[in-house]
């Protein structure tokens, strides 16, 4: 019984270990590539909404 609930500890702190080397660093990452990209498409639609708001200049 005392090596079984050894084995889960030892699982569980694995699993954990696990998690905060590999998740959450990608978590992270994923979240600040997805605001980089939220950020650049917004600076795109108003760069395009003042290009919109000028006059046409015919050449």
């Amino acid at each position: 019984m005392d090596e079984t609930n050894n084995l889960i500890f030892t699982l569980t702190a694995i699993f954990a270990i696990a998690m905060t080397l590999i998740y959450f660093p990608l978590r992270f990452f994923l979240t600040l590539t997805a605001r980089s990209r939220r950020l650049k498409l917004l600076q795109k639609i108003r760069r395009l909404r003042d290009e919109l708001g000028q006059p046409y200049e015919s050449t």
